[in-house]
């Protein structure tokens, strides 16, 4: 289940994207383009201020962390820098008095020793930033491998496949091309509408 951002956030509409990705900098940035031309409810601005950036987009040679404001962000033990994958850890705070779970911050991870082409660069970030924006589970170690809010087609979809230049699902669907450009499919659309549509921007 989606994990939505906490409030101040949700009602600006932004996330703040700090970039430490290095050899896939091109990629991201192209990444945070095409996110933004998705539709969704929320965009990603670039911001030069680590200390207080919402994502921040690292690459990593092996397990990694990122801190932000006392908590850390970690990769599992077994990160392998090898694959060609991302990996989002999210921060989660629940507030027992308001009864409520929310994000606080994002980092994701790039694998810094594989070969990849620009364009499977970008779609790997951009499901990556997808992962987030609160479309990974809930938020714990436990819960990144039991649900992550993938789907069964389009850029969620848990495992991809290279295919030319780009990636497509790992199914390898006869009736649609590799991704870039990106096909989001409709779960994923509602749960972005869930966590950051007006109505969701206004709860506490």
């Amino acid at each position: 289940m989606p994990v939505p951002w906490f409030r101040r956030v949700r009602q600006a509409g932004e996330l703040s994207v700090f970039d430490k990705a290095g050899s896939w900098s091109k990629a991201t940035a192209k990444a945070v383009a095409t996110f933004n031309g998705l539709n969704f409810p929320v965009k990603l601005v670039k911001t030069t201020d680590e200390k207080n950036a919402n994502i921040v987009v690292k690459l990593a040679n092996g397990a990694d962390s990122q801190s932000s404001w006392g908590n850390t962000a970690s990769t599992d033990s077994d990160f392998d820098p090898t694959r060609l994958h991302g990996l989002t850890v999210s921060i989660i705070e629940t507030h027992e008095r308001r009864k409520t779970t929310e994000v606080i911050f994002a980092a994701i991870f790039l694998p810094a020793k594989v070969q990849a082409t620009e364009e499977q660069k970008e779609v790997i970030i951009v499901h990556e930033f997808i992962h987030a924006s609160g479309l990974n589970g809930d938020g714990t170690k436990e819960g990144r491998k039991r649900d992550q809010d993938h789907e069964n087609t389009g850029i969620m979809y848990d495992i991809m496949m290279p295919d030319g230049k780009g990636l497509v699902e790992g199914s390898k669907p006869s009736d649609v091309g590799a991704m870039p450009p990106i096909r989001v499919g409709p779960q994923t659309r509602t749960k972005m509408q869930l966590i950051w549509g007006t109505e969701a921007s206004k709860k506490d």
